[in-house]
C-alpha cells in the first residue's frame, strides 16, 4: 500500500518539466518508499526464545548499580521476565521439542512439568518420575481424570457437601493465607502451581517430598538451598509457576483469554469438567544473583479495567473479571470464607451480607460482620492498591501491540512488575520486639535489599490489599510495632517466611526459621509417608 501511495505522489510530477533534478528526486522517492513499507511491521521489542533466561546479564546489572540507574536495571528486569513468560508458554511438539515459532500450533511447554499435587503427594510416596503420567497420589481421583493430561486438575476441599472430599495442597482454591476470590461471574477463581525439572530433581534427591525426608534433611542443620543455575554456563535454576483461572461462562470474551480444560468440584462434591481461562501467573526463579529470587507476576487485561471492543461494527463494553465498575460504594478487596461463612440478607436500610466466624489469620472476629450487598450472589470487589509503573505500562503496550500484530492471545495480557534483590547477600531486617525498626525491617524483610518492597498479584493476593496497617504486619514474625505505614504485601517478603519441617522444642513444625524453605511455601505442605517409620513422634 505504501508503494502505491509513493508511486502517485511520483507520477504527479511527471506532470512538471522535467529535470535532471526530478529524475534523482524520483530515485529518492522509490527508496523511500522501501524504508516507510520496511518499517510497517513492529520488531519484537524483546528476543523471544523458548528457552528460559538463566538471570540478567550479570555485568549489566553491575554496571547499572555503578551508575545508580536502578530505573534502567528495572526495565532489564521487566523485559527478562517477558521473555520468561514467553519461553514457559512456548509451544512445543508431541517429542517435547521446541517449535520454530511462538505462534505455532502445539502444547505450552509448562505442561511438560510436575504439579505440585503430584510432588508433594497427599499419601507421602515418592513422586513418579519427571516425564511420566499422573498417577494417583493418595487422593483416589477416577483414573479418567489422571488420564486426562491435556486438562488441569483443581483440588477443592470446601464443598457443602463433602467438607473434607480432597486437600487443597497448593491453595488451589484459597488464597495464600486467605479465603476464595469470586470472580463477577460469582465463581470461585482456582489455582496451580508447578515445578521446572531442575527443582523436582532437588526435591526428590533430597527427599524432601514428604515429611519424614524433610526431618531426615533438617536433622543435620541443613536448610533448603534449590539450585541457582549458572549464568556463563547457561544452566538454569529452579523455576516455579502459579496460574489463577476463571471458570468461562458464556457470557464471557472467550476469545481473549488463554483457554483450557480443568476438572473443578460443584456444589455437590462431584468432578466435572469446565472451561477455564487464565487470568494470572507467577514466575519465581531462583538465579545466580537472587538468592531472594526473581519474581514477575502477570495478569489479564480485563481484570479490572473495563475495556471497549467493536463488535460488528457496534461498541462493547467488556465486564471486568474481578470488579463492577458500576458499583463505586461496593466494599473492596474482602475477604468472606477465611474461616467465615456469609449469608445474604434484606434489609430496609440496604441489603448486606452477613459474616460469622473468626478470621483465620487473626484470629479474630471479622469486622465488620455486615457489609452492603449490591445482588445476591457473592462477587469479590477487588482494587489495586499500588498502581503499575509507567516504565511497566510502557513495555506492556510494546509487548501488546506486538502480539497483536501477530494475532497472539498473549496480547491480552501483562506485566505487574518484578521484583528482585539489589544485594542478595545482603542480610533480612532485625525483627526482634526490641530491635525491629521502620522502615529497614519492612522493606528489607528477606534480605536482599529488594528494588520495590511491594508487589502483589491481584488475582491471588486480592486480599492482601490492606493500605495503611501496622509496621508490624508486613515483618518478620509480626513483633510488637505500633506505627501505621501504607502496605500491601511483598512476594519476596511473603516467601521468605516459608519454612521446613524440623524437630523445634521436640515438637515437628514445618514453621522454621526466615529463609529456612528457600522462599518456597510447597515444602510445608509436604505429608507424612506412613508406610515407613517416621524418625520422629508424629505429631499431625
Amino acid at each position: 500500500m505504501e508503494r502505491s501511495i509513493c508511486f502517485k505522489r511520483v507520477s504527479h510530477l511527471f506532470t512538471t518539466k522535467l529535470s535532471l533534478f526530478f529524475f534523482v528526486f524520483v530515485g529518492m522517492m522509490v527508496f523511500s518508499c522501501e524504508e516507510v513499507g520496511s518499517h510497517d511491521k513492529i520488531p519484537p521489542p524483546v528476543a523471544f526464545s523458548p528457552n528460559i533466561p538463566v538471570d540478567v546479564d550479570p555485568a549489566l546489572q553491575e554496571k547499572l548499580k555503578k551508575e545508580g540507574d536502578i530505573y534502567a536495571l528495572n526495565e532489564s528486569f521487566n523485559r527478562y521476565s517477558w521473555q520468561a513468560f514467553m519461553a514457559i508458554q512456548w509451544p512445543v511438539a508431541e517429542d517435547g521439542t521446541p517449535k520454530s515459532k511462538f505462534t505455532d500450533a502445539g502444547e505450552p511447554a509448562w505442561l511438560g512439568w510436575k504439579e505440585a499435587f503430584q510432588v508433594y503427594r497427599e499419601d507421602g510416596q515418592k513422586p513418579a518420575p519427571w516425564g511420566a503420567p499422573r498417577t494417583d497420589f493418595g487422593l483416589k481421583v477416577p483414573k479418567e481424570v489422571l488420564a486426562d493430561a491435556d486438562a488441569r486438575i483443581v483440588l477443592s476441599s470446601n464443598t457443602p457437601t463433602h467438607p473434607d472430599n480432597f486437600s487443597n495442597i497448593a491453595d488451589e482454591t484459597d488464597q495464600a493465607f486467605a479465603g476464595k476470590l469470586y470472580d463477577q461471574n460469582g465463581n470461585v477463581v482456582v489455582y496451580e502451581v508447578l515445578m521446572n525439572q531442575i527443582e523436582f530433581d532437588y526435591v526428590v534427591e533430597n527427599q524432601l517430598y514428604n515429611i519424614n525426608g524433610q526431618l531426615d534433611f533438617t536433622s543435620t542443620g541443613a536448610i533448603a538451598d534449590f539450585p541457582a543455575g549458572d549464568y556463563n554456563a547457561g544452566n538454569l535454576g529452579a523455576v516455579e509457576i502459579k496460574f489463577a483461572w476463571k471458570i468461562l461462562e458464556d457470557t464471557d470474551i472467550k476469545s481473549r483469554y488463554y483457554q483450557d480444560e480443568g476438572y473443578v468440584f460443584n456444589d455437590a462434591g462431584d468432578l466435572v469438567k469446565k472451561d477455564i481461562g487464565l487470568i494470572g501467573m507467577h514466575i519465581s526463579q531462583k538465579t545466580p544473583t537472587a538468592k531472594q529470587w526473581v519474581w514477575s507476576t502477570f495478569e489479564h487485561v480485563d481484570n479490572l479495567d473495563q475495556n471497549v471492543i467493536e463488535v460488528d461494527g457496534k461498541r462493547k463494553l467488556i465486564h471486568p473479571t474481578l470488579r463492577d465498575p458500576n458499583c463505586e460504594i461496593c466494599p473492596v478487596n474482602y475477604d468472606v470464607s477465611n474461616g467465615t461463612t456469609f449469608k445474604f440478607e434484606e434489609d430496609s436500610q440496604g441489603n448486606y451480607w452477613q459474616l460469622t466466624g473468626k478470621d483465620q489469620q487473626k484470629q479474630d472476629s471479622i469486622y465488620p460482620a455486615q457489609y452492603w450487598a449490591s445482588e445476591k450472589v457473592m462477587k469479590t470487589q477487588a482494587f489495586r492498591m499500588v498502581d503499575i509503573p509507567v516504565r511497566v505500562k510502557n513495555i506492556n503496550k510494546q509487548m501488546q501491540a506486538y502480539f497483536a500484530q501477530e494475532g497472539s492471545i498473549w496480547q491480552y495480557y501483562m506485566l505487574v512488575d518484578t521484583q528482585y534483590p539489589l544485594n542478595q547477600n545482603a542480610l533480612p531486617g532485625p525483627y526482634g520486639n526490641d530491635d525491629n525498626s521502620v522502615p529497614e525491617s519492612v522493606v528489607n524483610k528477606p534480605g536482599g535489599d529488594p528494588n520495590i518492597t511491594l508487589l502483589t498479584n491481584l488475582t491471588m493476593e486480592t486480599f492482601f490489599q490492606g493500605g495503611n496497617q501496622s509496621a508490624s504486619d508486613l515483618m518478620e514474625g509480626n513483633p510488637k510495632n505500633a506505627i501505621t505505614i501504607f502496605g500491601t504485601e511483598s512476594c519476596m517478603g511473603c516467601h521468605s517466611s516459608a519454612g521446613i519441617y524440623k524437630i523445634v522444642n521436640g515438637e515437628v513444625s514445618n514453621n522454621g526459621p526466615q529463609l529456612s524453605g528457600d522462599f518456597s511455601w510447597l515444602l510445608g505442605k509436604a505429608k507424612y509417608n506412613d508406610s515407613i517409620p517416621p524418625p520422629h513422634p508424629i505429631q499431625k
